[in-house]
Order: structure tokens, then sequence, then C-alpha cells
């Protein structure tokens, strides 16, 4: 179970790098963009940070399982983030902040690059299930 335990992370840090080079390519592509006086170079960037956020997310399960499951209290240690990790419902919380962050930006995302669309109850959706899942943490974290 361990080894599985260690490929599982393994791959899902390998998914966090692959997050990271397509974020600097993105952010290469804006950069040029902008010296050649062309196109929407802020899309480019905004979608950037996005998947640098993505890829946080991912490369924090990946640490966190490892930890969790694989390594001892002294692992990561000096790491700010893993270093009080000590459950899996620490991992889970501090997930849901991660993604609750990139959902907001992926959120302002669509509105800020759509706006001639007019406001349906699809377009709705995601605000309302972000203003869902923050309530859901914050009744998770203030019960002891």
């Amino acid at each position: 179970m361990k080894y599985l335990t260690i490929f599982i992370s393994a791959l899902l840090f390998i998914c966090g790098l692959f997050g990271l080079t397509l974020s600097v390519v993105k952010i290469i592509k804006a950069v040029t963009l902008s010296i050649q006086h062309q196109g929407h170079p802020g899309y480019y960037l905004v979608e950037a940070i996005d998947s640098i956020l993505l890829s946080i997310v991912i490369f924090i399960m990946s640490g966190g399982i490892y930890k969790l499951f694989v390594g001892n209290e002294n692992t990561f240690s000096e790491s700010l983030v893993f270093s009080k990790l000590t459950s899996f419902k620490e991992l889970k919380v501090m997930l849901w902040e991660a993604l609750l962050l990139t959902l907001t930006v992926w959120c302002v995302l669509g509105f800020y690059f759509n706006p001639e669309d007019s406001i349906s109850y699809e377009k709705l959706v995601v605000p309302a299930t972000i203003l869902m899942l923050a309530l859901g943490l914050r009744f998770i974290t203030n019960k002891k």
C-alpha cells in the first residue's frame, strides 16, 4: 500500500508540474502579444493565474497524501503548508480552501471576458456553488 501511495503522489506531482508548464507557456504568449501589441494579453495572464492556482491544488493534494499515508510527523517539517498537517480532515479543509480560491478566479474570469452576455440563471450557478461551498467550509471549520 505504501508504494501505491508513493506512485499516486508522484503522478499527482507530475500533473502539477505539467499544469505549471502550461501556465508558463500562457505567460510567455501574453508577454509576446503585449510586446507585439496584438490580441488580448490579459486573457492569457488571467488564464495562467487560474492554471497556477489549479496546479497548487494538485501539489497540495500530492504532498498531503504523501505526508498522511507515507511520511511521519517530521516529513515536510520546514514547510509552512504541510508542517501541521496531521489528519485527512485537515488536508480536506486545505484543499477546500484552495479550490474555493480557484473557483472564484475561474468565475471572475468568465464574467470578465464575457461581459456582453446577459446574466442568466445558468451563469449564476457557479457563484451560488462557491457560496454554498464557502458556507459548508465555515460550518465544518467552526465545529470542534
